[in-house]
């Protein structure tokens, strides 16, 4: 994939708007280029900054109502068509449009919330996969949890746990640094067998702590939960079951 049409598709990437193939490529050529990477992260820090400065205004219960009542219900004047062709009903003579454009508005309206915290998720996986593809798995390669530490704690607003999990079956590799919707973030790295575990952390101040909630995306499994103000994100291919037992683990220890 060139460049140019990279950064064609970079704005659709960010709104979801891509197929699954084109994704696929995208996230590629992504991984070995730096300026359309570059190219990605701003456009993420924009579209962060919209979504968190501009006021968020929840929309009145008898919203669509009031639009479905102000759309006209008129039928359009009857086509002549063999009666084979004549439809059971249409949207129009029922004024299920109007019904359902109200409806759409105010999915639109109050969706904003959750369309972030998707952003955060797609972004949490996209650098899971960069880490995989560019070769840039680690910043500093040790299994030295008083080295990995220290070295985070220096750069980021973070200080996550760190601890060498080997004797359990999760061995620390090491650490990095990344960016994720808009904010740096620390990511704690580790194995289990043949499967590598990011974890992402960033400082969340100020917000009550989140029990842990998992799920499915692109593949991956990914457990996410909040706690003495950071978010945790870990995110690998391995079994959902040994992901919940490894964040229970990081869990004790934080």
């Amino acid at each position: 994939m060139e460049c140019d049409r990279a950064m064609r598709l970079l704005p659709r990437m960010i709104d979801r708007a891509l197929g699954p193939w084109s994704r696929f490529w995208l996230t590629r050529h992504v991984a070995d280029c730096a300026g359309c990477a570059a190219k990605l992260e701003e456009l993420r820090a924009m579209q962060a900054a919209v979504r968190t400065n501009l006021p968020f205004h929840r929309a009145p219960p008898g919203l669509a109502a009031r639009i479905g009542a102000a759309l006209p219900r008129e039928a359009p004047p009857p086509v002549a068509r063999p009666w084979f062709r004549l439809p059971a009903f249409t949207f129009a003579s029922t004024g299920l449009v109007g019904a359902l454009a109200g409806v759409a508005l105010t999915m639109l309206i109050i969706g904003g919330p959750n369309s972030a915290q998707n952003d955060v998720l797609q972004s949490v996986i996209g650098g899971h996969i960069r880490s995989l593809q560019a070769e840039h798995l680690t910043d500093v390669l040790t299994s030295d949890q008083h080295t990995v530490k220290p070295w985070l704690s220096a750069r980021l607003d973070v200080s996550p746990p760190v601890t060498d999990l080997k004797d359990v079956g999760f061995p620390l590799v090491g650490g990095r640094m990344d960016y994720i919707a808009g904010h740096p973030a620390a990511v704690v790295v580790y194995r289990h067998a043949k499967h590598v575990i990011n974890l992402f952390t960033w400082a969340s101040a100020g917000r009550p702590d989140q029990p842990p909630r998992s799920e499915v995306q692109q593949g991956f499994n990914i457990v996410t939960w909040r706690q003495n103000g950071i978010t945790y994100y870990a995110v690998s291919d391995v079994e959902a079951d040994q992901l919940a037992k490894f964040a229970g683990l990081v869990q004790q220890e934080g």
